[in-house]
């Protein structure tokens, strides 16, 4: 789709919250090899999102191996400087629950050149992986802790002992997890209400309308409860983004379009557009950027933005703003 239709909505700035770059030739996104991904760079981006008011960037870590969020963080920043996209945050990777994570934000500061504004280490656990992977555990979570940081006591002790230092360095935290971890997530965010958290892809209810009415049902029921925990302290807020892992295919069938929509919106009026922001999640493809591989296509960034606007046509004009910029910007001190 053209940008021409995006424009139509009136909309002049976006922030996009959420992308990634990476490179089979770096040594630290082994995580990318692994998967047989050719590089996805700024140049590719740009080409995807041309003619989008898109004039700022917020690049989250990868996976990289682990260790190596600052050499991540470094590369990123050297693409930067050198003209190359208009990343103006960092997100690094950390995994707070290691003995030296203070050294390796130090590390990760220095690398980023004053653009590193908050953390993510991958959470997402919801039990081993079974042969198909048919779980909410994410493939990175199995490799590297195979365990559970938010709800496992002694991992969970470690992780936290990690996570009070980010108040003291004054960066947020960006929470991917499974519906089902949210309540402890919850619990562990209240204690340090200094720390800014941002959820990733709404929450991640998983593969809605591939199952049965009750399998919706359940994991809608366990998705709210936790994202009404979350809602319910005023330092976090969330990103709408992997819509396509939430309802695969909704780009194609107009009932799960309404029912993603209808998600969303729900969304906005728990956290309120204060705390809400549109991102892309963009990398590799629509397919995997959209869906995480649940599917073999997606709308492009014209097209996603233009969704967004449509669905949000009847906000005001500063709700729009707060959702595809403002935010963002608020939330990652741009």
């Amino acid at each position: 789709m053209s940008s021409e239709t995006f424009l139509k909505h009136d909309i002049t700035d976006i922030v996009d919250a959420h992308h990634h770059f990476y490179s089979p030739d770096n040594d630290f996104n082994i995580l990318q090899r692994q998967f047989g991904l050719a590089a996805y760079l700024p140049e590719q981006y740009a080409s995807e999102a041309v003619g989008l008011p898109i004039f700022r960037t917020v690049h989250v870590e990868a996976a990289p191996a682990p260790g190596s969020g600052a050499a991540e963080a470094a590369w990123v920043e050297s693409l930067t400087a050198s003209g190359r996209g208009q990343v103006a945050a960092i997100v690094g990777s950390c995994n707070l629950a290691d003995k030296d994570a203070d050294a390796q934000l130090d590390a990760l500061a220095a690398a980023a050149a004053g653009r590193l504004r908050g953390i993510r280490w991958l959470l997402d656990w919801d039990g081993p992986r079974d042969g198909d992977g048919d779980n909410a555990t994410h493939p990175a979570v199995a490799l590297r802790q195979n365990c559970d940081y938010l709800r496992d006591p002694e991992p969970a002790a470690a992780f936290e002992k990690g996570y009070a230092l980010l108040a003291q360095r004054n960066l947020s935290f960006d929470l991917q997890c499974a519906p089902a971890q949210l309540p402890a997530a919850a619990a562990l965010c209240a204690q340090y209400p200094t720390v800014k958290v941002v959820i990733n892809h709404i929450g991640k209810p998983r593969h809605l309308m591939t199952k049965d009415a009750a399998y919706d049902a359940a994991e809608l029921a366990r998705w709210r409860m936790g994202m009404a925990a979350m809602a319910a302290l005023s330092h976090v807020y969330v990103k709408l983004s992997m819509l396509g892992y939430a309802v695969p295919n909704w780009h194609k069938d107009k009932a799960k379009e309404e029912l993603l929509k209808t998600l969303v919106l729900e969304m906005i009026a728990l956290f309120g557009a204060n705390r809400c922001m549109f991102a892309t999640n963009w990398h590799t493809n629509a397919a995997v950027s959209d869906g995480d591989g649940v599917t073999t296509d997606g709308l492009d960034i014209p097209a996603l933005y233009t969704r967004f606007a449509e669905w949000t046509a009847k906000f005001s004009p500063k709700e729009r703003q707060r959702l595809f910029s403002g935010t963002a910007a608020e939330f990652y001190r741009l």
